[in-house]
């Protein structure tokens, strides 16, 4: 009697697909909430309680979201960072000049993460673009070899690096110059709360906008010059869904 053998297929850590971040829901509890916390609840809880009451809700949705999809995003850790650090700030009543810093430093260290990340080998603009929920990285990778394009597209790499290091610094910039013309009042007041509402969703825009326009241009160079290295069409490339 033949012995026939039977193959059981393994799941490997890399064919399990990571739950995606949900955009809509980051906007609901790191933005929307808490504007219109901190601009309708200060007569009833007064200053203090509704500034605590507004950031609380990042604070416990980053936290949800990590224990939920089993990793941390590196925005949304910074987000929470920032979220601290404004209570921190609003606890000790600091000067309106050092939200300002802290907004821009945000964005800021993001940029320089960026390319100190591609330098040292592992870009952190692959959490944004060159990740197994867009391309096909191992067919990629393949062809890459076989065309001997390896160095080519750490240069391509390095470049795309820089575009997205580029929106970062801007976003800090941005942020700190309405930072400074916005928040003008001492912390605990009805008017700190109203102003930091404010600069909440104004700087989410200003961050998020930028970055949004320069990721579909980047996305779609990083894709036409992918092509060029690897011989495949975009349909080859890029994941079905």
């Amino acid at each position: 009697m033949e012995n026939k053998k039977v193959e059981v297929a393994v799941e490997t850590p890399s064919d399990i697909k990571k739950p995606k971040e949900n955009l809509w829901a980051s906007i609901i509890f790191y933005v929307l909430i808490p504007v219109l916390v901190l601009s309708k609840l200060n007569s009833t809880l007064g200053p203090l309680k509704t500034l605590l009451l507004a950031l609380s809700f990042p604070l416990v949705f980053g936290i949800y979201d990590f224990a939920k999809r089993k990793q941390a995003s590196p925005i949304a850790i910074l987000g929470i960072t920032s979220v601290l650090i404004k209570g921190i700030f609003a606890f000790y009543k600091v000067d309106g000049f050092w939200f300002a810093i802290q907004e821009a430093a945000i964005p800021t260290f993001l940029g320089v993460f960026t390319i100190v990340s591609a330098w040292i080998g592992k870009p952190f603009v692959n959490y944004f673009i060159y990740n197994e929920n867009i391309f096909k990285i191992d067919l990629l990778e393949s062809k890459l070899r076989q065309n001997n394009a390896e160095r080519q597209f750490k240069i391509l790499m390095w470049q795309v690096t820089m575009v997205f290091g580029f929106a970062f610094f801007l976003g800090g910039v941005l942020n700190y110059i309405l930072a400074i013309n916005i928040i003008i009042s001492p912390a605990g007041t009805e008017a700190f709360n109203k102003e930091l509402a404010e600069m909440t969703w104004k700087s989410y825009i200003v961050i998020a906008l930028p970055k949004f326009v320069i990721s579909i241009f980047g996305l779609w160079w990083f894709i036409s010059q992918l092509k060029k290295l690897t011989g495949l069409n975009a349909a080859e490339i890029l994941k079905a869904e």
